[in-house]
């Protein structure tokens, strides 16, 4: 897991914090997947931070590579079934990060949409998210 510095972050209320470009590889993949008829899975790359509000992330990268699993602040899939997280994703998030705080993005390859959330205690919740440019 990445490091936390304590820096304010720039939305309040907002958890999770991607860039342009993240968008789109996530859509792009999510897109070649659907087309092949399977799914896709990987990691988020980025770094935590802390402020008077508590922890979020901040999103520069995706791998599909578990050696760069250090970078890492959560995880990523595609569906075709909707962007809900499932026990069977929490089992997974679980067995490669531990009970640590994860953040979370899930694709909807048929809908075209994504959601994200935290999963953290054996429960995740969705969390608000911004996309910013240039990051």
């Amino acid at each position: 897991m990445s490091q936390t510095e304590e820096i304010p972050r720039t939305v309040p209320g907002v958890e999770l914090f991607f860039g342009e470009s993240v968008a789109q590889y996530l859509a792009e993949i999510s897109e070649e997947a659907y087309s092949a008829e399977s799914s896709a899975e990987g990691f988020l790359l980025g770094k935590r931070f802390t402020d008077s509000q508590g922890e979020y992330a901040v999103v520069s990268g995706v791998t599909q590579d578990v050696a760069k699993a250090g970078q890492t602040v959560g995880w990523f899939r595609s569906s075709e079934s909707g962007n809900v997280v499932t026990p069977g994703d929490l089992s997974k998030i679980y067995s490669l990060f531990g009970y640590s705080r994860v953040y979370v993005i899930i694709i909807d390859s048929s809908a075209e949409s994504m959601a994200m959330y935290v999963a953290e205690n054996g429960v995740a919740r969705k969390v608000k998210s911004v996309m910013v440019e240039n990051l």
